[in-house]
């Protein structure tokens, strides 16, 4: 019964932070590009993954550091330090006196223990709360980017063919610098104008298919 309340506490937290970290990028992509987050609202299931996608990245980098910081940890420094003060009684004695500087030699009682352990979950409940908040900061400064850097390509006519659609709005043609689409509707920018329309994702948007190898070579 245990493991499985921790199982769900664990899924409950695993999809509240996808779910907030893809927000939080998406809502810096709207801002930059000053779409409507009304008219591009999601689906629960493309917040997830959008989430999931947004953090692979950071998150691989942060078990990189924590896994390379624990290697050298364990396999370089601890033993330096275990063979330091197995080295003399000298060495033992700098121990002993360091760790009553900070600790002290006073006995602790029940009740202050107590209030010690109390105050360390609060400071540590404190820390993941400031975590989290800057994390929710990187991820929209993230969709910010994002935003600025299709609007500057835009802006410099440097829009690939892939990038580009054609869609019929109000009976009339549009080809539009593709920008996203949420549950129901899309999002494109005029290439002239800088208009930027919506339109229902049942009216549908087709876009010009270019091979990779028939791109690289017309590049070249």
């Amino acid at each position: 019964m245990g493991k499985s309340i921790d199982s769900a506490i664990f899924l409950a937290v695993c999809t509240a932070l996808l779910y907030s970290w893809s927000t939080a990028n998406y809502h810096g992509f709207l801002i930059a590009a000053s779409l409507d987050s009304d008219m591009m609202e999601r689906s629960f299931h493309q917040v997830i993954y959008g989430g999931l996608i947004v953090s692979f990245g950071p998150i691989l980098l942060m078990l990189f550091i924590a896994s390379l910081s624990l290697y050298f940890w364990s396999h370089a420094i601890l033993p330096s330090y275990i063979d330091w003060v197995r080295s003399s009684v000298r060495s033992k004695r700098r121990v002993i006196k360091f760790r009553r500087f900070w600790i002290g030699k006073r006995i602790t009682p029940a009740i202050e223990k107590q209030e010690k352990s109390r105050f360390n979950r609060i400071a540590l409940y404190s820390l993941s709360g400031v975590a989290f908040i800057l994390s929710l900061v990187y991820f929209e400064n993230k969709g910010q980017q994002q935003a600025n850097e299709v609007l500057e390509k835009h802006m410099a006519s440097d829009n690939s063919p892939g990038s580009m659609i054609t869609v019929s709005i109000n009976k009339s043609e549009k080809t539009l610098r593709y920008l996203g689409c949420g549950a129901k509707n899309c999002a494109g920018i005029e290439k002239k104008s800088n208009k930027v329309y919506y339109f229902p994702q049942s009216v549908g948007y087709s876009y010009t298919y270019f091979p990779k190898n028939v791109t690289n070579a017309s590049s070249g």
